[in-house]
């Protein structure tokens, strides 16, 4: 993706989220506070972390390569990630243990469980493996290939998180199998790259 274009849908990204969200609205509320986009092995777009994505210009949209962000971390660390989402969410931001795998699409779209990441040096091993992990201060990080990918991320996430949530009161959700649960992820990301090459 090109800076320009990469702008733009950084632009009306606020607009896309409102149009997807109407289906997730029985799931809890996701609200995605910064973005970040890679453009190359070395450089991202990111927005203002202080702006709203409903009030973002193009001048709110900065250019960055720096090694010490945690945006570049995960870039580096995660090379077919291509989309950052920091969220503030409903119930997500309630987790304080980390989730095992309690859901099929939970384990086929976000890793073996949902980990909690104490300090911004944790973040990075936290989505070892996963599209998705708990921040301090009540936030979240989701990624993926793209932003529709990053934003189900997102959205799985605030399920898993009110059935866990959920479930405690009537004794806990069942973990499904460790080894069920990698196959699931194994199965689902082999049939999801297949389609993707299939469809460009």
């Amino acid at each position: 993706m090109n800076v320009e274009e990469a702008k733009y849908n950084l632009l009306n990204a606020a607009q896309y989220f409102k149009a997807q969200s109407e289906g997730y609205k029985s799931w809890g509320n996701v609200n995605v506070l910064q973005i970040a986009f890679r453009i190359s092995n070395t450089e991202f777009l990111v927005t203002d972390e202080n702006k709203s994505l409903e009030e973002i210009k193009v001048g709110d949209i900065h250019l960055q390569s720096s090694s010490s962000n945690i945006f570049r971390q995960v870039f580096s660390f995660r090379k077919k990630i291509n989309t950052i989402l920091i969220t503030q969410q409903e119930y997500a931001s309630q987790l304080q243990e980390e989730v095992p795998a309690i859901l099929d699409d939970q384990a086929q779209l976000l890793g073996l469980s949902i980990r909690i990441a104490k300090n911004e040096s944790q973040i990075a091993k936290a989505l070892s493996g996963r599209y998705a992990a708990i921040l301090p201060y009540k936030k979240s990080i989701c990624i993926g290939t793209g932003l529709d990918d990053a934003y189900v991320a997102a959205q799985l996430l605030e399920k898993t998180s009110k059935v866990f949530i959920e479930a405690k009161h009537i004794g806990g959700a069942k973990a499904i199998n460790k080894i069920e649960a990698w196959l699931m992820q194994q199965y689902y990301q082999f049939k999801y790259s297949k389609e993707a090459v299939k469809n460009r």
